[in-house]
């Protein structure tokens, strides 16, 4: 098994504390800008708005820009390893023909792309084409070994040699 449980630990408390990282001063700044209004608000002074509208902008800013770069990268790694360790697989043996070297953006996961050949007379027809996690490793794998290859979608969850 390429995946286990201690992945998903790791991913869970790197999720909470980018979460944390996310929503707690994105809250705190739109907190500020309610009071900030309240407070202008009851000592009757119209130009109030105008901080508070800058703060819910920066705050909102602050959301946006800090969700999509920081913490959703985290949830759909988390989400991928739901479906490698949960999910349902389909298994698949045949020939390692080729790993590709590029890393490849695949639904958000880095992966490296995996050539597996299905037929017996190594005829281009009978390729598989899967993707393999950038952060997991294809050591001990030569081109040519005969392989069980478990997979949900095309991610690889688990590659085994068969011994012959």
């Amino acid at each position: 098994m390429l995946y286990s449980q201690t992945d998903r630990d790791r991913v869970l408390h790197m999720r909470k504390r980018r979460m944390l990282a996310v929503w707690l001063p994105t809250a705190l700044m739109l907190l500020l800008a309610v009071v900030v209004y309240v407070i202008y608000r009851l000592q009757h002074d119209v130009s109030g708005w105008i901080i508070s509208a800058l703060l819910t902008i920066l705050g909102g800013s602050y959301c946006i820009f800090f969700y999509g770069v920081y913490l959703r990268p985290v949830l759909k790694y988390k989400r991928h390893l739901d479906y490698m360790l949960d999910g349902r697989k389909r298994v698949t043996e045949g020939i390692l023909r080729d790993v590709g070297e590029a890393v490849q953006d695949m639904d958000g996961i880095d992966c490296y792309s995996v050539l597996l050949n299905v037929g017996e007379k190594n005829d281009p027809e009978d390729d598989r084409l899967f993707h393999l996690d950038a952060y997991k490793s294809m050591d001990g794998f030569q081109p040519g070994d005969r392989v069980v290859v478990e997979s949900n979608d095309r991610m690889i969850a688990s590659i085994k040699k068969v011994l012959e």
